[in-house]
């Protein structure tokens, strides 16, 4: 007779025997919810686990974070069986879960296309349907290598060579089997509401010089509702795409002799710089000052601020042609920071002097690997709104609390909805005592807490010199993105030998703040552009008003009304060719221009204009001086 043990589950004791499933336990005891897993004394566990001694169990709901992450990751098991089943020969080698989905590599006889896909999930609804049972087997390591050696699987014996633990976990589903962690569902009956989204080229391992494999993405969702409404985010953002609106709206592109790099055309590049300006206008405000600093340093400089082990390998190198033997002894920037402390350094300091408030517009470049690089949200070249900031410790609270305050008018005004915040702790790799590093997580910490922010821990997600408070921001397709950071650095002060004169006499060192609110230029822009679908804030508008003439005897006033909007300090200009007022029209829409002035020999006789907006509303008729009036008042930032 198996020996009793006290389960705890829904907050009430029982008894029950060992060796009793997690599936089991809450089936007696559990409050009505269908679970697909098992929490165990804190672990997620699949619903077969047995229960062996003492335990407090809770059910894990589909619904729920830990659930999605499950049924992601089965329904990731379930495309390979389908994939398996319908291409004999091809090789499975990862699965991972990711941000509202997952995707698996695979090592097919040909590489696989788009026009797989339908194919796949249908064989894969088959699966599901079928109701197979999803076990766990474990079994020892050299068993394992043997047994995936045998089946002409040679990716996963390399991943099993490389894990340490004498025994590994496969998961059975039918014929199928998989090596894995887990935990899983019970059955595929349980993945009903999956899609596969899109096929992409990967390499193993993320190695340029290994095979290059097929990786088909897809997600799941515990609701059809969820899933439907997920695609229908999915078709919104194909059509906010970034990259398309910088097309069609004319404001950049790309080109192969410079990867990576974005060309700013001319509308781009007014956006680019009215976001500058508009920066700038809060620093005069807050108490920056604006500094200019050189583009290429000699390696010392990284090597002093730690960036030559820490983030080498993610910098341009280069020569000054003078050496002989040809070593790259000099570095492209890739941020500011050293810079500012070569700046600050440069004269002598008073504690009347703190703080000193460096920012910079710099260009910056940053050797991505050309498999991460994505249109503007992922780039090599490019710009911030970075700010450095040298203070006393007695100061960093209220820098702190001016940042932050900061930060919320930034995103109040372009038009984002609540910002949420992270706090990133120490890294794996880093500058200084672990035990510094928890002292300043709680600076921030207590920062955020006195602005009434709620926040998360984001573990290991500092930078190698301090933690930062990130800051995301939500937008139109309910994506998050990671924009603005605020910094404590009580390194790089250190490396650097910064000092300043206390009131005291004595030399002390200062505290370094790094931050930044837009963040990255080029990518705060693709945020935007998808954010708003191109439709941007009037004020960032490249075009703000284009006038379209209906006939050529309407020319000289439609020139006339694009030469006194100008004049008024407004962009704008007429659209006199001969074509079709649709057209016309159609072509300014793409163009995401806020108003559309046509004008016809009624308006030119009359003096007025027939107004269009962009946003849908009724079209009206204002004289020139009305309308003019009316760009006016439109707001503008600070």
């Amino acid at each position: 007779m198996s020996p009793e043990i006290q389960v705890t589950v829904g907050g009430s004791v029982h008894v029950a025997r060992a060796g009793i499933t997690a599936g089991e336990l809450l089936k007696l005891y559990g409050d009505g919810v269908r679970p697909i897993a098992a929490r165990v004394n804190g672990q997620v566990v699949d619903l077969s686990r047995r229960i062996e001694t003492d335990a407090r169990v809770e059910p894990v709901a589909a619904d729920s974070p830990e659930g999605v992450d499950i049924l992601r990751h089965s329904t990731a098991h379930l495309m390979a069986q389908a994939v398996q089943a319908l291409y004999p020969g091809t090789q499975v080698t990862i699965g991972p879960t990711i941000e509202d989905g997952f995707y698996y590599d695979f090592a097919p006889p040909r590489p696989f296309t788009v026009e797989d896909l339908p194919k796949i999930e249908a064989k894969m609804r088959e699966l599901a349907r079928a109701d197979l049972k999803v076990e766990r087997i474990e079994m020892d390591r050299d068993q394992a290598i043997a047994l995936f050696d045998s089946m002409n699987e040679k990716y996963k014996v390399e991943i099993i060579r490389g894990i340490p633990e004498d025994r590994v976990s496969l998961y059975r589903q039918g014929d199928w089997i998989d090596l894995c962690r887990g935990p899983h569902v019970p059955s595929t009956r349980y993945l009903k509401a999956f899609k596969l989204t899109s096929v992409a080229g990967a390499y193993w391992r993320g190695d340029e010089r290994n095979a290059m494999l097929s990786r088909i993405y897809g997600t799941a969702f515990p609701s059809t509702e969820e899933l439907e409404e997920h695609l229908r985010l999915l078709e919104m953002a194909r059509a906010r795409d970034h990259r398309k609106l910088g097309r069609e709206m004319e404001l950049f592109f790309f080109d192969p002799i410079a990867p990576g790099s974005p060309f700013f055309l001319p509308k781009g590049a007014l956006i680019y710089n009215q976001l500058i300006e508009y920066i700038r206008r809060l620093y005069r405000r807050y108490g920056f000052q604006e500094v200019i600093t050189p583009q290429i340093f000699k390696n010392q400089l990284w090597r002093t601020s730690g960036h030559w082990d820490m983030f080498r390998e993610n910098m341009f190198l280069t020569t000054d042609g003078e050496n002989a033997s040809g070593e790259l002894d000099y570095g492209v920037k890739p941020m500011n920071c050293p810079s500012h402390c070569v700046m600050y350094r440069s004269e002598k300091r008073s504690y009347r002097d703190l703080p000193i408030r460096f920012a910079d517009f710099g260009r910056l470049h940053r050797a991505e690997r050309s498999g991460t690089l994505h249109g503007l949200t992922r780039v090599r070249a490019m710009s911030q709104d970075d700010a450095h900031i040298f203070c006393t410790e007695e100061q960093i609270a209220g820098e702190i609390d001016l940042n932050l305050q900061m930060v919320r008018e930034v995103y109040q005004t372009l038009g984002f909805g609540d910002i949420e915040l992270k706090l990133g702790t120490m890294p794996e790799k880093h500058l200084g005592l672990e035990q510094d590093w928890h002292q300043r997580e709680e600076l921030l910490a207590v920062a955020m807490r006195r602005h009434g922010f709620k926040f998360e821990i984001n573990p290991g997600e500092g930078a190698f010199y301090g933690p930062k408070i990130e800051i995301y921001v939500p937008d139109a397709l309910k994506r998050k993105w990671q924009v603005a950071t605020i910094q404590l650095d009580f390194n790089m002060p250190e490396r650097f030998e910064l000092e300043y004169t206390a009131s005291a006499g004595t030399e002390a060192r200062p505290v370094m703040i790094h931050r930044a609110v837009l963040g990255t230029l080029e990518r705060f822009i693709g945020v935007l552009l998808e954010h708003t679908g191109g439709i941007l804030p009037f004020w960032l508008a490249p075009e703000q008003v284009r006038v379209l003439s209906l006939s050529e005897k309407v020319e000289g006033y439609a020139a006339e009304i694009a030469q006194v909007i100008s004049a008024a300090g407004f962009r704008a200009r007429a659209d006199l060719r001969n074509e079709k007022l649709g057209f016309k029209v159609r072509e300014a829409e793409l163009a995401r221009i806020p108003y559309m002035a046509v004008v016809g020999e009624r308006e030119a006789a009359s003096r007025g204009v027939s107004l269009r907006r962009l946003r849908g509303e009724k079209s009206q008729t204002l004289t020139l001086e009305g309308f003019v009036d009316l760009l006016k008042a439109e707001p503008l930032p600070c």
